[in-house]
């Protein structure tokens, strides 16, 4: 009888476990094998790739801004937030007020899952930051970009130049390195800040043709 009620808390565990597991109850489940949560001594730790690349040097898949699927065509027509081909804004506008993405809206979380996100504009700039962080212009795998180590912990990340996706083709691929935040730029809501960098320098902007929010950019997620 004893043998016979342990073999049942077996089953119920095991069964418990299982159905944890099929329900997403492993917050890390959808993300990628490889890809690893760096710790720079900031606020918050960045991956050591972009989302939908294979290996660090890869430039990932492109986003509008908001939106949380890749796709062939970036425009305002083809934009979610964005009423017909017009940049008239139906969310994150000066209407609703809002400046953040909320987490349904990520397509850092929507593609890895867990508790993966776009940095904010506040993460960027601590990233940036001198006394934190040194950025050195270098070349891995074939690809330019830059070494970011950590000066507390040593640890570093590379990001790739990538470019940037509008309309169906893709604009400074071998030039610039382009990076959404989830943070919407407050002086215009039709563009959202994004790192820019090449080998001269790195910076955070909102004022140029690829920070328009229907542009494709790449995302280096934080968690």
């Amino acid at each position: 009888m004893k043998k016979i009620f342990l073999m049942a808390l077996s089953v119920l565990f095991f069964g418990t476990v299982a159905n944890a597991k099929g329900n997403g109850a492993e917050g890390d489940a959808k993300t990628p094998n490889g890809v690893e949560a760096v710790d720079l001594g900031l606020s918050v730790k960045w991956a050591n790739m972009n989302v939908g690349a294979q290996k660090d040097s890869g430039f990932g898949s492109y986003f509008a801004w908001g939106e949380i699927k890749p796709k062939d065509y970036y425009s305002w027509d083809t934009y979610v937030w964005s009423k017909g081909n017009t940049q008239f804004l139906v969310k994150y506008s000066v209407a609703d007020r809002k400046i953040q993405l909320v987490p349904s809206d990520d397509a850092a979380r929507a593609t890895w899952g867990g508790d993966w996100r776009m940095p904010t504009v506040d993460e960027y700039e601590e990233l940036l930051d001198p006394a934190k962080c040194k950025w050195e212009w270098t070349t891995k795998d074939g690809v330019n970009g830059y070494k970011i180590t950590g000066k507390k912990t040593g640890n570093s990340i590379f990001m790739p130049i990538t470019g940037f996706r509008f309309y169906e083709g893709v604009q400074f691929r071998a030039i610039k390195g382009i990076y959404w935040t989830s943070t919407v730029y407050g002086g215009n809501p039709v563009k959202s800040w994004c790192l820019e960098f090449d080998f001269q320098k790195a910076d955070l902007t909102p004022g140029n043709l690829s920070a328009n929010r229907f542009s494709g950019r790449c995302i280096r997620a934080v968690r």
